[in-house]
């Protein structure tokens, strides 16, 4: 049995700011970034039955994806060693030389680092690819990158369990979609998702497919926003790195580019239109950890 890694409550951080005050608006941030130090936020959640399931089936080895500074290997590398499994990341392009700090992790923790050209990791999720894997890696578990998939969606569901439900609106980042198709499919409260990549309505359209292909119901209303890109997967302009900079020099709140700071943004651009929100309006946002986009930038 996978247990939990999670040490006692879960902090809430209520923010004050006079532009809070003055928009009415109540901001509060749930603190996944603090589960624990290297299995960092929602990635937790999306491991969690996936390491279950390797288990019960036996398998002692872990193979998924991700980018050179991919908070999901970072977080399978410590996963794999806390919970006794060797681990294998598949890192699209080829491997820096020496080592980001964030793949020197990876390997610290016992990560085999296998260097995948573009053109095929393109070809990640396709089964002939799968297979191929398996035959040259043996009978390893995949996961897929972000941890999309059933198991990750199920472990998602769980985040609603860690917050009172007394907010008018929860929001989070999202990716892949995986966090905000598990939490849809449980949450009472509604849900706002930022996309923090290009491609108008992707988000919308992974949710729905997710919930379809493992046969869930949203019970709660849920959108997404895909306003906030900047241009692509870890894009920037100055106006949201200033906006960074301040908002983690005001509030003592570590931030990254990629996720949770491009969904601060949004939400900050959101309170500026007017009536966008209504008066007393009680918000809760989701840091979901996976810090190495900061460690990327720096």
């Amino acid at each position: 049995m996978i247990n939990d890694i999670t040490l006692g409550e879960i902090p809430i951080q209520r923010i004050h700011d006079n532009f809070l005050s003055k928009s009415g608006i109540r901001l509060s941030i749930l603190r996944l970034d603090l589960i624990h130090p290297e299995i960092s936020g929602n990635k937790w959640f999306k491991l969690k039955y996936n390491l279950e399931c390797a288990r019960n089936e036996g398998r002692d080895s872990l193979l998924s994806f991700g980018g050179p500074w991919s908070n999901h290997l970072h977080a399978l590398a410590y996963a794999g060693q806390y919970f006794d499994f060797s681990t294998i990341g598949l890192v699209r392009g080829e491997l820096p030389y020496p080592l980001n700090a964030c793949l020197q992790d990876a390997k610290n923790a016992g990560m085999e680092l296998v260097p995948v050209s573009r053109a095929d990791y393109k070809n990640k999720d396709n089964p002939e690819f799968a297979e191929y894997l398996k035959r040259q890696f043996g009978n390893v578990f995949l996961i897929p990158e972000g941890g999309a998939n059933k198991a990750g969606v199920k472990g998602c569901k769980e985040i609603i369990n860690l917050y009172p439900q007394v907010f008018d609106l929860v929001c989070i980042a999202c990716g892949t979609g995986t966090t905000l198709a598990g939490m849809a499919s449980t949450s009472q409260i509604p849900l706002l998702g930022f996309q923090v990549l290009k491609g108008k309505g992707y988000i919308r359209r992974q949710v729905n497919t997710l919930m379809q292909q493992y046969q869930l119901s949203a019970s709660c209303d849920w959108n997404v926003c895909d306003d906030f890109h900047f241009g692509g997967y870890a894009k920037v302009n100055d106006e949201f790195l200033q906006f960074l900079t301040e908002f983690e020099q005001r509030h003592g709140l570590p931030l990254e580019p990629v996720y949770s700071g491009k969904m601060l943004f949004g939400l900050y651009q959101l309170f500026k239109k007017r009536d966008f929100f209504p008066q007393n309006y009680s918000i809760l946002a989701i840091h979901g950890g996976g810090l190495q986009g900061a460690r990327g930038f720096l």
